[in-house]
């Protein structure tokens, strides 16, 4: 526990072991040898003992079982923060939604509507080049993300920055067996002429079950499994994303966000205010449109230990600096650290029908295919993690490295070290309990995957020799595939 509310200790890339030094809990490193996976490796509750037996439509918001008194009341406290519907007068003067949970309804995915003008679907833009601190270039005028709307004479209005309209066309494909299918190709369109070089990246709200642990995994541990140059030769690199830490004013490796382009869940929590609700906050005290604003710029007098924070008020010391009293921000840095708290200890939804036969298939083809090369099924976090958080072996399906999904997926927009067709890998827990929490199964960063099957078929890149090894699979097997991230 480090530098936010609750991550583990950051390593620099210079700090960290070598890339091929051997793992403390996956045994070799990605780059030394291909990994093989046994039953010990989905074994156990998916997140410790922050595991609930969860199915309904909170499944993704409940409390960690292993939070109690203050800081489960703390939890609380964030929870009402992240539930809270600000006012016009409170928004202002441009934003994409009202709370945190207009996009993350239920801690879930953000739903795609039939209305061109789709709130919960945001736009990252930039221009070539990097901003000061190595992250993506604003645009001049609007920042690094579009936000349509504005208030105007007491009303919600959109503004100058205007929308974007979604369109899609429908691709016919084919499984080797001969079953169709078919993939949604999107196409999206400004509303107001965008400068010729300006870059356009979608993005949907993700779920929320989770996060404290995925912050708690050692960045060392996360360092180990990348494998930048594919030594081993099974056309999986994996690559991390060292980001910018406002705070620290230093390079960190990145953990959240389509891209791990943020990394900590505070950073998280204050662009997300700053960005989708134009809020300010001791973390990005100005708004995201004026130059140096939002994401690149840290309030004065903002410093951050190395030390672990335990409570609200270890917190509230390091953030709130005497020389940045004058500073009025929209929140303060108490309702900040507690919606990141919040975020951070929610509850992991146990895993489903493990022992059910078709599931233990998808189970053994989820490796065959090489889907677990990326969608790692076991990490553990850090020893001194505090709120039930340390010394767990969890099993989010993910490695939190950046991937080439190939030109099919990608936006095109650089975001500090990733690619434009890069892609921090997606954790799967709890996948399955999409269509109940948020009420849809849309998936990957633009929803444009309208089920399991679609997300992988859209595959490319380094994911393309699991896709074409799905393609080749019978009916029944697919099924069981399916079955089997379902379950998780």
């Amino acid at each position: 526990m480090c530098a936010s509310a609750l991550t583990a200790c950051e390593t620099t890339l210079e700090d960290a072991a070598p890339l091929g030094a051997s793992s403390s809990q996956n045994g070799k490193a990605r780059d030394e040898e291909e990994r093989t996976f046994g039953p010990a490796d989905f074994a156990g509750p998916a997140g410790g003992s922050n595991t609930l037996d969860l199915t309904g439509p909170m499944s993704f918001g409940t409390p960690s079982p292993a939070i109690a008194g203050a800081d489960l009341q703390l939890h609380l406290a964030g929870r009402e923060g992240f539930d809270q519907v600000f006012s016009l007068e409170e928004l202002a003067p441009l934003w994409n939604n009202e709370s945190c949970s207009g996009c993350h309804v239920n801690g879930g995915r953000s739903k795609l509507g039939s209305n061109p003008l789709i709130p919960q679907l945001l736009f990252r833009v930039s221009i070539p080049g990097t901003n000061p601190d190595g992250g993506p270039n604003p645009v001049p005028g609007i920042g690094d993300q579009i936000q349509p709307f504005i208030v105007k004479d007491g009303v919600r209005v959109v503004g100058e920055e205007g929308t974007v309209s979604t369109t899609y066309v429908e691709e016919l494909r084919a499984f080797v067996d001969g079953q169709a299918y078919s993939l949604r190709k999107p196409t999206y369109t400004p509303s107001v002429s965008l400068p010729a070089d300006v870059m356009i990246s979608p993005r949907i709200g993700q779920q929320m079950a989770g996060l404290g642990l995925l912050e708690a995994v050692e960045a060392r541990d996360i360092l180990e499994l990348a494998d930048p140059t594919d030594r081993n030769n099974d056309g999986i690199s994996g690559r991390p994303n060292m980001v910018w830490d406002v705070a620290l004013q230093k390079e960190v490796l990145g953990r959240f966000g389509w891209k791990a382009n943020q990394p900590n869940l505070l950073q998280q929590a204050a662009a997300a205010f700053n960005g989708d609700l134009g809020i300010t906050s001791p973390l990005f005290p100005l708004e995201s449109n004026v130059p140096g604003g939002g994401r690149n710029k840290r309030g004065p007098g903002i410093a951050m230990t190395t030390s672990g924070l335990s409570s609200l008020s270890t917190a509230a010391a390091i953030l709130k600096d005497p020389s940045a009293s004058s500073t009025v921000t929209d929140i303060d840095v108490d309702k900040l650290f507690a919606t990141a708290f919040y975020t951070g200890t929610l509850a992991v939804p146990a895993a489903r029908n493990a022992n059910d036969p078709q599931v233990l298939r998808g189970q053994a083809l989820f490796v065959a295919a090489k889907c677990a090369a990326c969608h790692q099924p076991v990490l553990e976090t850090v020893g001194n993690a505090p709120f039930g958080l340390g010394n767990q072996k969890i099993h989010p399906y993910t490695d939190l490295l950046l991937h080439d999904m190939g030109p099919g997926l990608a936006d095109g927009r650089p975001d500090f070290k990733a690619s434009g067709s890069e892609w921090r890998t997606a954790p799967l827990w709890g996948i399955g309990l999409s269509a109940i929490t948020s009420r849809h199964t849309n998936y990957l960063h633009d929803g444009r995957a309208r089920n399991v099957l679609e997300a992988i078929m859209w595959h490319g890149g380094e994911g393309d020799a699991s896709r074409q090894y799905v393609e080749k699979l019978s009916q029944t097997d697919r099924d069981a595939l399916v079955a089997f991230v379902n379950s998780l």
